[in-house]
């Protein structure tokens, strides 16, 4: 195939990298920074430089916040050959499945919606590396209208990439989860770093210090955007985390030993639980 990928960041860069290290197709790049398209020339990351409307791909991939993402697609639609297959590795899908599958079907476009689950603390081109979906979690979100050849592409070209699992769910499932698994944990992380004992944390700290910091490093005008563009299931998580954490602070206001040990448990009894599932899907 002819592979376009838009926006050369950390995840674009990577997509760039891993199709060109583990696969036949070409990849083409497209990015607003000159220097980035000539350093991946340079390095022969990418097979040349192509832009969404010169109408030459079979399969188009944006890596790009889902805000830029959404107007590029609805600004290139009318130039976009049709059986192309568009695909997209936003972090949230909701109502943007929904509307682009409509859209991209009546011009006889294939839109794939994805959402790679890979990440490093660096950001940007320079950044990526091929392997950087080693073993990662792909998140596809086909509705009732997805088009299932163009789905089964997207699913080989992400196992030829190095992905591990591929899961399907619904677009606002996904929204859901991911506002559980990463957004909020990306909130405690942020939340958590401001105590006054950070100053001295590095000198007392082990590896659950390291594991509740790490995300507290995030860019803070993407993610912003990415919380408020999924509020409504981040408070609903943030509001459940608040209460649970509400009970163990009364049950140490009250010196409740047999409080406290029950909430630990519970809490234990419920990650035991988790571990088991994982390794089940693991065999």
């Amino acid at each position: 195939m002819q592979i376009l990928i838009v926006g050369m960041g950390l995840i674009g860069g990577s997509y760039c990298k891993a199709i060109h290290t583990y696969t036949e197709h070409k990849v083409y790049g497209c990015d607003i920074q000159q220097q980035v398209l000539e350093a991946a020339l340079a390095e022969g990351t990418i097979d040349g430089i192509g832009n969404m409307t010169d109408g030459t791909y079979d399969m188009i991939i944006l890596c790009l916040h889902q805000r830029i993402a959404i107007n590029l697609i609805q600004n290139a639609l009318p130039h976009i050959p049709k059986g192309t297959i568009l695909v997209d590795t936003c972090g949230l899908k909701g109502r943007m499945v929904r509307d682009l599958t409509y859209r991209c079907t009546k011009l006889g476009i294939h839109y794939v919606g994805t959402h790679p689950m890979a990440g490093r603390e660096k950001n940007g081109y320079f950044a990526s590396i091929p392997d950087l979906f080693q073993g990662a979690n792909l998140i596809v979100t086909p509705v009732d209208s997805t088009n299932e050849e163009a789905l089964q592409t997207v699913k080989t070209l992400s196992r030829q990439m190095g992905f591990g699992q591929i899961v399907t769910a619904t677009p606002m499932w996904h929204d859901n989860m991911i506002a559980y698994t990463s957004q909020l944990a990306h909130v405690v992380s942020s939340a958590y770093v401001k105590d006054f004992c950070m100053d001295d944390a590095l000198s007392f700290s082990g590896g659950s210090f390291q594991d509740m910091t790490r995300v507290a490093t995030m860019d803070e005008s993407m993610w912003a955007a990415l919380f408020l563009d999924n509020r409504d299931n981040l408070l609903y998580h943030l509001d459940l985390l608040i209460e649970n954490l509400t009970d163990y602070r009364d049950a140490l206001k009250q010196r409740d030993e047999d409080r406290l040990q029950y909430l630990i448990a519970e809490g234990r009894q419920i990650q035991e639980e988790n571990v088991r599932k994982r390794s089940e899907m693991e065999e």
